[in-house]
C-alpha cells in the first residue's frame, strides 16, 4: 500500500491539531455565549455572520496563496480566531449586558476560519491525487475524531477542576491559544503551492459544465443540512444534559470513539462500487439523527442523535467528499483549481447561511414551541435529496459511459 506523502502527513497533523483546539473552543464557546445570550435564534445570526464572511475571505486567502503559499494565509486566519478568544476573554460579562458583542466574536472567527479552511481545504485537494483520496480521507477522520475523543475528556477535566463552569471556560480558551500558535508552527512545513496561474471565481459561480453544476448543487444542499451541526444540535444536546459542561464533555467524548470505529470501518469496506449504497444508507441515518433530537430534546434523544451521527457521517460525507475532490482534480490540468475549491466553499457557506436564516424565519413565522421541529425536519430532508440526485445523476453517467458519450 503506497504510504502518504510528507505534506499529505502534515496536512493530517494540521487538520487534528486544529479539530483538537476546535473541538475545545468552538463547541464551548457556542455554549458560553448562549450561557449569557440564552437564544437559539441569537446564536443562529451569530453562525450566519461567521459563516457569512467565508467566501470574501476564502477569495483573498486563495489570491495570496497564489503569490506566495498556504502558510500565510493559514497562519493569519489562525492569529484572527486567536484574536476572537482573547476577546471573549476580555469582554465575559459584558456578554449579558450587551448580547450584540457575539457578532463582534462572530466576525473575527468568521475572518480568520474563511482564511484557514480555504488554506486547509486547498492543501486537502493538492497534496492527495484520486490513488490516496480515500485513505487520506479515512485518515483525516481517524485523526481528527482521536482529537474528538482527547477535547472533550481534557475539557471535562478543566471544568470539573475549576470554581465554575464558566471559569472553566476561560481556562479553555487559554489552552487552545498555545495549540493555534502550536499549529502555525507546523504550517510552515507544508511545501504544496498554489499555481500561479490566475483564477477566477465569479467564472466558477457560472453551473454551465453538467458535472460541475452536480458537484455545486450537492454542495449546497450538504451546506443546508451541515447548518444544522454549527450551532444549534450542540447548544440541544447541551440543554439536554440540564446544562452540565461535564457530562456535555463526556458524550462528545462516548461519540467520538463511535466516530473513529465507524471512519475506521468504511475506510477498510467502502469502494467504488459499493459507495453509492453506503452514501444512502448514511444519507438517511444522518437526516434522521437531527430531527429525532428536536422531537425528542432529553438525554436519550441527544444519545440517539449523537450515536447515529457518529456512525453516519463517514457512510455519508466520505462518498461526497471523494466524488466532488476527484471532480475538482479532473480540471487541475486546465487551470488553477484553487478557484473552483473558493466556490465549492462559497456554495457550502450560501447553504449553511441558509439553513440558519430558516432557523431565524420559522422564529418569526412559528410558535416558541413549532418553530425548531419545523426548521430542523426542513434542513434534515437534504441529505436524502442530495442522496436521491447522486443517484439519478451516477447512473445516467454510467449509462452514457457506456454508450461512449462520455469518458
Amino acid at each position: 500500500m503506497q504510504k502518504l506523502t510528507r505534506d499529505e502527513m502534515t496536512t493530517m497533523v494540521i487538520a487534528s491539531l486544529y479539530n483538537l483546539a476546535n473541538a475545545m473552543s468552538a463547541v464551548f464557546m457556542n455554549v458560553y455565549l448562549y450561557a449569557y445570550t440564552g437564544s437559539l435564534v441569537v446564536m443562529s445570526v451569530y453562525t450566519m455572520v461567521r459563516i457569512g464572511l467565508f467566501p470574501f475571505f476564502f477569495t483573498l486567502g486563495g489570491k495570496w496563496a497564489q503569490k506566495h503559499s498556504f502558510a500565510g494565509p493559514l497562519s493569519v486566519g489562525l492569529v484572527f480566531i486567536m484574536f476572537s478568544l482573547l476577546f471573549v476573554l476580555a469582554a465575559q460579562d459584558q456578554f449579558a449586558v450587551a448580547p450584540q458583542l457575539v457578532y463582534v466574536v462572530a466576525a473575527l472567527t468568521g475572518v480568520g476560519e474563511g482564511l484557514f479552511w480555504l488554506s486547509l481545504n486547498s492543501l486537502n485537494q493538492i497534496v492527495s491525487s484520486p490513488q490516496s483520496r480515500s485513505r487520506f480521507l479515512a485518515g483525516v477522520g481517524i485523526c481528527n475524531n482521536i482529537s474528538a475523543i482527547a477535547a472533550p475528556l481534557v475539557s471535562t477535566l478543566i471544568i470539573d477542576t475549576a470554581v465554575s463552569d464558566t471559569a472553566g471556560y476561560v481556562e479553555i480558551f487559554k489552552l487552545v491559544l498555545v495549540i493555534y500558535a502550536l499549529i502555525a508552527l507546523v504550517s510552515l512545513r507544508v511545501k504544496a503551492r498554489s499555481v500561479p496561474q490566475p483564477f477566477s471565481v465569479l467564472k466558477r459561480m457560472k453551473l454551465d459544465d453538467p458535472q460541475w453544476r452536480y458537484c455545486m448543487i450537492t454542495t449546497f444542499f450538504y451546506g443546508m443540512h451541515n447548518s444544522l451541526s454549527l450551532t444549534l444540535a450542540g447548544l440541544l444536546v447541551y440543554n439536554a444534559t440540564n446544562g452540565s459542561g461535564s457530562a456535555y464533555g463526556r458524550l462528545l467524548a462516548l461519540f467520538a470513539v463511535i466516530s473513529i470505529l465507524a471512519f475506521a470501518f468504511v475506510s477498510r469496506t467502502m469502494r467504488r462500487n459499493n459507495r453509492m449504497r453506503f452514501y444512502q444508507i448514511g444519507a438517511v441515518l444522518i437526516a434522521s439523527s437531527a430531527v429525532v433530537l428536536v422531537l425528542c430534546p432529553t438525554l436519550g434523544g441527544a444519545v440517539y442523535y449523537g450515536v447515529v451521527n457518529a456512525l453516519s457521517t463517514p457512510m455519508y460525507a466520505n462518498p461526497y467528499q471523494i466524488i466532488v475532490m476527484n471532480a475538482i482534480a479532473d480540471y487541475a490540468g486546465q487551470e488553477n483549481i484553487v478557484g473552483r475549491v473558493i466556490v465549492r466553499e462559497t456554495y457550502q457557506s450560501i447553504g449553511r447561511c441558509l439553513g440558519m436564516a430558516m432557523i431565524v424565519l420559522c422564529s418569526w413565522i412559528f410558535p416558541s414551541s413549532l418553530y425548531l421541529p419545523v426548521a430542523v425536519i426542513f434542513c434534515s430532508a437534504f441529505p436524502i435529496a442530495m442522496a436521491v440526485y447522486a443517484t439519478i445523476y451516477h447512473r445516467r453517467r454510467d449509462q452514457l459511459k457506456a454508450q461512449g458519450l462520455v469518458k
